[in-house]
């Protein structure tokens, strides 16, 4: 993993990448946005290492973005973080490492970088191949500053525990050890948001339940905390992690790479 930094208007920012052993034509680029505390290099632990697992797999670029003081200027209109109250250009950052690769992206973005997301696909048309969103609901109406602008279509899939405390797969209330996030649409409501408001196909195991949509499924699984599924780690202090989905898995499966 090689860290490399970028110039967004007057911001030098940083990004970690992970070139691929074996490059196939044709993949895209993968790009990870991690949660509020972490880096990219932290959330690449906090993983299990599954993207660069998947990224060996189908010869792709991997790029773990690193957030300014560890948050993301995502579309809430709570502000919360220095990246919200400084208005760091999140947006152009992202489009920027993607631009340097010249190819659409996957991004994944995990809690505070899944609700980057939600603002990223909002913003910018044509430089994502798949957004994947994990334990990262969709911030309520009234807390959204981008609720009226359509997202960009392309093949969502999302992630979320049941047991999630930081992020309730039923909504409302978030909190990061004591405090306020602002409040979030549940995990189905999120992904209905998305697939236009058709009916799901639902199918359900002792551990988890799939929605699937023409372009967009659900994976809830069944008693999870807030974490980035993998069969790898188990970090216990965001709840309990269970090993019976892989998080690279299920995008590869999902966007047949």
């Amino acid at each position: 993993m090689e860290k490399l930094t970028i110039q967004v208007g007057a911001d030098r920012r940083s990004y970690r990448y992970i070139a691929p052993t074996e490059p196939k034509p044709g993949a895209p680029l993968l790009l990870a946005l991690h949660g509020t505390t972490q880096t990219g290099a932290a959330m690449r632990r906090f993983s299990g290492r599954t993207l660069d697992a998947l990224a060996g797999t189908v010869g792709a670029d991997l790029v773990y973005l690193d957030g300014y003081r560890r948050a993301w200027n995502d579309g809430r209109i709570t502000k919360t973080s220095a990246a919200q109250k400084k208005d760091i250009d999140d947006v152009a950052f992202i489009r920027a490492v993607i631009d340097l690769f010249d190819r659409p992206a996957v991004v994944i973005g995990y809690s505070n970088g899944g609700q980057m997301l939600h603002r990223f696909i909002r913003e910018t048309r044509g430089h994502l191949s798949g957004a994947v969103f994990i334990a990262a609901g969709l911030p309520v109406s009234e807390d959204f500053a981008l609720n009226d602008t359509a997202p960009d279509e392309v093949p969502v899939l999302l992630l979320q525990g049941t047991g999630d405390k930081v992020m309730p797969a039923d909504g409302g209330a978030t909190s990061l050890f004591g405090s306020a996030r602002g409040p979030i649409r549940s995990a189905l409501d999120t992904a209905a948001a998305y697939a236009g408001g058709a009916e799901p196909t639902v199918t359900r195991s002792a551990t988890s339940t799939r929605y699937d949509w023409a372009r967009v499924r659900l994976i809830t699984q069944t008693g999870a905390g807030h974490v980035i599924p993998n069969r790898r780690t188990a970090p216990p202090i965001v709840g309990p992690s269970h090993h019976d989905i892989d998080t690279g898995e299920e995008i590869r499966d999902f966007l047949a790479l």
